[in-house]
């Protein structure tokens, strides 16, 4: 799928095993999909506070909000980098702990130099070797929970060098 036309939207939904976060992805001749799941006790918490930065730096807009349901769509820029975040966090022990990196990260990226480039890159490596080792299909995401745990580690390790972050 080509990053043109695409659009992205960041969705919690409370179900019964408990929050999940859901990053999809939509473009104008597919329709959309969920490239991206993270659950958690933590994940309602995580959710709130990117939201809370996104909306003050204007990037997202609200799209739908129930008792079970919460969706926001990202400006196409940052989208990207959003997913890679996200694929940067999804399998650490406390990814609440990555929070207070998200504004620095996402939306400033002065003290993280090219912070949104290595999460673009982040997802869209995810996105080709998801390709290659496709997700089983009782996974209902795009991208392989495998290749996602991967990319994580190694990118935690890059992100950890570049800009000695301990976590």
């Amino acid at each position: 799928m080509s990053q043109e036309g695409r659009s992205y939207r960041l969705v919690l939904r409370k179900t019964a095993r408990g929050p999940v976060i859901q990053f999809r992805v939509s473009a104008p001749d597919m329709r959309e999909s969920t490239l991206i799941r993270m659950g958690g006790k933590k994940a309602s918490e995580i959710f709130d506070q990117m939201i809370e930065v996104l909306k003050k730096h204007e990037m997202i807009t609200e799209e739908s909000t129930s008792e079970n349901y919460r969706a926001y769509r990202l400006k196409p820029e940052i989208g990207p980098v959003v997913g890679g975040y996200l694929v940067l966090i999804r399998r650490s022990r406390d990814p609440s702990a990555w929070i207070p990196y998200f504004e620095g990260m996402v939306v400033e990226e002065e003290r993280f130099k090219g912070a949104h480039a290595l999460l673009s890159h982040a997802l869209s490596l995810s996105e080709e070797l998801s390709k290659i080792n496709p997700p089983p299909e009782r996974v209902r995401m795009q991208l392989s929970p495998k290749v996602l745990d991967s990319v994580s580690a190694g990118f935690k390790a890059i992100v950890r060098k570049l800009w000695s972050i301990r976590k």
